[in-house]
């Protein structure tokens, strides 16, 4: 599966579940951790609904073969669904940063992008939308760094656009290889 149909699964999620409201509440309020847990539930979700078993922080995993919410300190690891060695690689990685600071916000993409999957995400919340294109040059030159050999996706809620949640509210841009910066997704 690719980025897009990822992110499809995403916004089906979005909208076919309780977290809508919550999400949407949070973002308004600013109160960020129930933001990152809603939106970890939502993550979890799509990949769920394409088929991956999910480690994901505030749920048990048994996927490998000791007990743990989050696998290498990541917010959500994905891995193949059905039989499988005990000792299995994840296939997608996902970070949710709700802190402001860009450097935090940064070191997120820097974990997943340590990560040997076949694309990782990282989740971001600004106040502004202003504020969006602020952080892009700031991520781009992490990617820039360490050349991953994986594709990403940033996707980025803002509090301005929580009227229009979640379309209007959640962002997503994917690394463009050739023009070495983040490009806004269609879709």
């Amino acid at each position: 599966m690719d980025v897009q149909e990822w992110y499809e699964a995403f916004r089906r999620q979005v909208r076919r579940n309780p977290w809508a409201d919550g999400l949407r509440e949070a973002a308004l309020t600013g109160t960020l951790g129930r933001w990152t847990a809603l939106l970890t539930e939502v993550v979890a979700g799509a990949c769920e609904e394409l088929g991956l078993k999910v480690a994901a922080r505030g749920q048990d995993s048994r996927i490998l073969p000791i007990l743990r919410q989050e696998y290498l300190g990541l917010d959500v690891l994905a891995f193949p669904k059905g039989e499988s060695p005990r000792w299995v690689k994840p296939v997608l990685a996902f970070e949710l940063e709700n802190s402001q600071k860009e450097e935090v916000i940064a070191y997120a993409l820097w974990k997943v992008c340590m990560v040997r999957v076949a694309w990782g995400g990282v989740f971001c919340y600004r106040r502004e939308p202003e504020q969006v294109g602020e952080i892009l040059p700031t991520l781009a030159e992490v990617v820039q760094a360490l050349a991953p050999d994986m594709e990403l996706m940033v996707v980025v809620g803002t509090r301005n656009r929580a009227e229009d949640f979640p379309d209007g509210f959640f962002r997503p841009y994917r690394w463009d290889v050739n023009y070495k910066r983040f490009r806004l997704m269609g879709g």
